[in-house]
């Protein structure tokens, strides 16, 4: 077996394991809730249905064109399996709603000859759970005949495309491992992922360096997860140059990291990188290492505002400036339109701005561009439409792009390079630093991964993909 195959192989167990890891930061890092009621509907309100499903009257977009009566307006019916017990999950069911009722509010869709209202449809998949999983969607698709599953997070894929294929409904998921992007496939489309995600740890890499960076440490739970995160984090880092130093774990119960730090100022790192590590640890761990007089990069894990504040308290300004990882919030950064009209009608719906959404949401994007383009909700229309992608998507949070995974011998546009951004630390704030370009996310990766070779072939044969109107690292050439 070739050395690109066994990288191809090794990589991606471990991007499977990092995404998962992830997403379970985040909703253990906050909490969400499921909203009912037995009054009639509102954009924020649902009824439930049975199955662990629930079906939003306000509006959406997408799904099962159903017929209606004479006189009355045909309605599009979109579904979403969502974790609704995550923050994530409540905030995309509020994002759904919003882009349904924007539709809705100007008269409705228009597609084709037709004008659709758009309904969203809710189902509660738990968090991974493969028994909720499989009641949500065997509800969606069996009962409510929903024909297409957007923005899908917490349910379980294995368990909702052996339900979706073989009744030929579209999925645009996100999913842990490849087995919604095999071949053999029709009707899945993993619309949010990580595998052309690499450009994030690649710019920061690349950011260090040019400060005068020459060697990492990663440091993450001792976990299966945090192991495998290392490995993912030290071979980005190998592809921009730095020396990676030997990797520091710790229980996921310390509370007292100054044996940790002392470990980590032993091998004396230019840098540090924080994988998985979040809230409480990663405050502590930041501040073990200011108390043991290390000075240096540092790239936190989960960083969100409530953390910043707790970190800034503990080490002060001067000790968090300069800090870069990734951004998902759009505002002050977006300046197109569409985007800030979606911003402003956020807070007038809901008030208080929350992010959490804005990057799982891309995939409406994807969904509504295939729509609009082939001006159809045909199912099988919008799959070859989507499997044909010959270009970027504007969501939220920058452009996402979906490309073909030859590594898999899988020559369709099935697999996603998702936008956003990464942010920097200025006095204490979190403060907008670059937008991560597709073209960026895709040749990272590829050269991450150590799979130049295979997708050569594939590009010799079809083509060179091309790229959103976006200020790019890489390129074609940079691929040794």
């Amino acid at each position: 077996m070739g050395v690109g195959m066994r990288a191809k192989q090794k990589t991606l167990g471990i991007v499977a394991c990092l995404l998962l890891a992830c997403l379970v930061v985040g909703i253990a890092a906050c909490g969400g809730s499921k909203t009912e009621t037995t009054t009639a509907p509102s954009v924020t309100e649902s009824t439930t249905g049975g199955g662990g499903a629930s079906e939003t009257t306000a509006t959406t977009a997408s799904s099962t064109a159903t017929s209606a009566t004479s006189g009355e307006q045909k309605e599009l019916k979109v579904g979403a399996l969502l974790s609704l017990d995550s923050i994530q999950g409540v905030e995309m069911k509020k994002w759904l709603e919003l882009f349904a009722k924007l539709y809705n509010d100007a008269g409705g869709w228009k597609i084709g000859d037709a004008t659709y209202k758009v309904r969203p449809m809710f189902y509660d998949t738990g968090v991974w759970d493969a028994t909720k999983s499989r009641a949500a969607v065997e509800k969606a698709v069996l009962q409510d005949k929903v024909k297409y599953l957007v923005c899908n997070w917490g349910d379980v894929p294995a368990e909702t495309v052996s339900v979706t294929e073989p009744n030929k409904v579209l999925w645009l998921g996100l999913d842990f491992t490849d087995d919604t992007v095999k071949p053999t496939l029709q009707y899945a489309i993993r619309a949010q992922g990580l595998f052309f995600a690499q450009g994030l740890f690649y710019y920061i890499c690349q950011d260090y360096i040019k400060q005068g960076a020459k060697s990492v440490l990663v440091v993450c739970p001792d976990t299966q997860q945090g192991h495998v995160g290392a490995q993912l984090v030290g071979a980005t880092a190998t592809t921009t140059g730095l020396k990676v130093l030997d990797p520091v774990f710790f229980s996921a119960d310390t509370t007292d990291f100054s044996p940790i730090a002392t470990k980590i100022a032993s091998q004396k790192p230019d840098a540090v990188f924080f994988s998985y590590v979040a809230g409480a640890s990663l405050v502590n761990a930041i501040g073990a290492l200011k108390d043991a007089g290390w000075k240096g990069f540092i790239l936190p894990g989960e960083l969100d505002g409530e953390t910043l504040k707790n970190l800034v308290a503990r080490v002060g300004k001067e000790y968090t400036e300069g800090m870069e990882t990734g951004s998902y919030d759009p505002r002050n950064v977006e300046k197109d339109e569409r985007t800030v009209k979606y911003i402003e009608t956020y807070q007038q719906l809901y008030g208080d701005w929350h992010s959490e959404g804005c990057f799982w949401v891309g995939p409406w994007f994807i969904f509504e561009d295939a729509v609009n383009a082939t001006q159809s909700t045909d199912v099988d229309t919008l799959v070859a439409y989507l499997k044909d992608s010959k270009h970027g998507v504007k969501t939220l949070t920058g452009y996402s792009q979906l490309f073909a995974r030859p590594d898999l011998e899988n020559y369709k546009t099935v697999d996603s390079a998702p936008g956003h951004y990464i942010g920097v630390v200025r006095d204490g704030k979190f403060e907008y630093l670059s937008t991560i370009a597709c073209k960026d996310q895709y040749l990272s990766s590829i050269l991450v991964y150590g799979l130049k070779d295979v997708y050569q072939k594939y590009w010799d044969q079809y083509g060179y993909p091309t790229f959103p109107d976006q200020p790019a690292r890489l390129d074609f050439s940079d691929l040794k």
